[in-house]
């Protein structure tokens, strides 16, 4: 069962929050992959479906500050709850993390864990 704690919230795309979930969380050497939700206050629209939460299986490397997405579900209702509705699970690019982002706010919950 995810714990999912909030790391920063926006106003983008209707508004929205984002979660991590620092239990899933596996470190080796200088990566970390972990959980993390997009929680929307309004109904989002992707690939024809519609959804309110996404779930992201990221990893993060902690050396070179950079991320990127391994896989990820969208559920119909908040939390992950309701229908899961598409799963996905490809690797993206890396990308650099912004200083200031939400992202940075993720990339700093799973690097600075003990």
């Amino acid at each position: 069962m995810a714990e999912w704690i909030p790391v920063g919230e926006s106003d983008e795309d209707g508004g929205y929050t984002v979660y991590v979930d620092l239990i899933s969380a596996r470190k080796a050497a200088n990566r970390v992959k972990m959980w993390t939700l997009i929680d929307y206050k309004i109904e989002q629209k992707a690939s024809g479906t519609n959804f309110l939460s996404k779930k992201i299986r990221r990893d993060y490397d902690c050396k070179e500050e950079q991320m990127r997405d391994l896989a990820f579900s969208l559920f119909s209702w908040n939390m992950e709850k309701g229908e899961l509705l598409r799963s996905y699970n490809q690797p993206q690019q890396w990308q650099r993390v912004s200083p200031g982002s939400l992202n940075e706010a993720e990339w700093k919950a799973a690097c600075e864990q003990k």
